[in-house]
């Protein structure tokens, strides 16, 4: 498989996200509704939730803290095989996105940056702000700087720090 390794840390971001929120957390999402309406989790504080696993800037390399890629396009897909509107955008589900980082979850509104995204990223290419695409996959997305999240965060969820015995 593929992408084995990014489902496996997606799998993984979302269950320390439902550990960290303990009963907080009501249900995970469907099949479908993760899917088609681009979330997770049912939080009774923060509502629908989309886990995103801290990321790499390439497949082949590490993961790090200073970036998240943010979709704005999903890939071609059956039936028809075409993109459609991918998680970064606000769609009828009210969402919030929690980017994960070493020691924290960022969450951020799709709706509160959509339109100073649109602002910012019109040029093509592969870096902070810039419009990527992969070829032949139809999908769209750009590189956001952390600073740019926690500045439009809606909240941060820290996690506990962990103790060695």
């Amino acid at each position: 498989m593929r992408n084995f390794h990014s489902v496996v840390e997606g799998n993984t971001a979302e269950q320390k996200f439902i550990n960290l929120r303990g009963d907080k957390i009501v249900r995970k999402a469907t099949k479908e509704e993760d899917i088609k309406q681009h979330w997770d989790v049912l939080d009774s504080e923060y509502g629908r939730i989309d886990v995103k696993a801290q990321k790499r800037l390439s497949r082949s390399g590490s993961v790090q803290n200073d970036y998240h890629w943010y979709e704005l396009k999903t890939v071609k897909r059956p039936p028809k095989w075409e993109s459609g509107k991918g998680w970064g955008i606000p769609n009828e589900v009210p969402r919030l996105i929690a980017f994960e980082l070493q020691d924290r979850f960022i969450l951020v509104n799709p709706e509160d940056v959509i339109d100073d995204l649109r602002d910012r990223c019109k040029e093509l290419g592969r870096g902070e702000f810039l419009l990527y695409r992969r070829e032949g996959r139809g999908d769209l997305m750009t590189m956001l700087p952390v600073w740019y999240l926690e500045q439009n965060s809606t909240a941060v969820i820290h996690k506990e720090s962990e103790t060695e015995f």
